[in-house]
């Protein structure tokens, strides 16, 4: 297997004081970005062995990863052949829309009920970062960054059962998104999670779920259009 970019093998530090993360978090992190960013592409065939190696890590991490990745839709594990990455599906992405959506307003709800002064300091600093990002028409850059801010974000809810859910369904739209929308989307896009995060760090509801309607009104048209076009990576 070509070597597919991911620098350095072992566990990654903590960050903002949080425990370590274990191996099998580091590998399904990497293995994740892979698939997310194509350096694995749909239809690509690889083992766990090849995967362990290009890590660095041992297979019994390895395994955990793929899965996690399994439950989400990102690869099919065929014994003795080996792991096969799944194609990007137009017609379930519009499925998960209708999915994230109550689940998006729920989450800017508990934010605002919960959420620290601290919190949002953050949520907006992610805001401005995306917003960086989205000028700059730096896909990674972009992807990136709006991975941190929904992590922010589903923290700040402060209800695990929403990180956990939360956290494949939008791994799932990074997939999707990343191949299928336009850089020049990106400034429309980042205005609107600005525009949200606003409302949830004034603790104006009404305000962040209007906002998240215009947003999913927004990526439901784009993913239409995507019926009607390759992907662009």
């Amino acid at each position: 297997m070509a070597g597919l970019g991911f620098a350095g093998g072992g566990q990654a530090p903590p960050e903002d004081g949080r425990r370590p993360r274990s191996l099998a978090e580091t590998a399904y992190d990497a293995i994740e970005q892979m698939i997310i960013s194509r350096r694995l592409a749909p239809g690509a065939m690889v083992s766990e062995g090849e995967l362990g190696a290009e890590l660095g890590l041992g297979r019994t991490p390895i395994r955990e990863a793929l899965a996690r990745l399994k439950t989400i839709g990102f690869v099919e594990v065929h014994p003795r052949r080996g792991v096969l990455v799944t194609q990007v599906d137009v017609i379930k992405h519009l499925e998960l829309l209708e999915v994230r959506r109550p689940l998006d307003e729920t989450v800017a709800r508990c934010v605002i009920a919960r959420g620290t002064a601290e919190d949002m300091a953050h949520l907006l600093d992610r805001a401005a970062g995306l917003r960086s990002a989205a000028e700059a028409r730096d896909r990674e850059a972009y992807f990136r960054t709006k991975r941190g801010l929904h992590e922010v974000l589903v923290g700040a809810a402060y209800n695990a059962t929403l990180t956990g859910t939360m956290a494949a369904l939008h791994a799932q739209s990074r997939r999707f998104w990343y191949t299928y929308e336009p850089t020049a989307s990106f400034l429309d896009c980042a205005g609107i999670h600005g525009a949200i995060l606003s409302g949830i760090a004034a603790r104006d509801e009404a305000a962040a779920l209007a906002g998240i309607g215009t947003l999913f009104d927004f990526l439901d048209r784009m993913t239409r259009r995507a019926l009607d076009r390759r992907p662009l990576v």
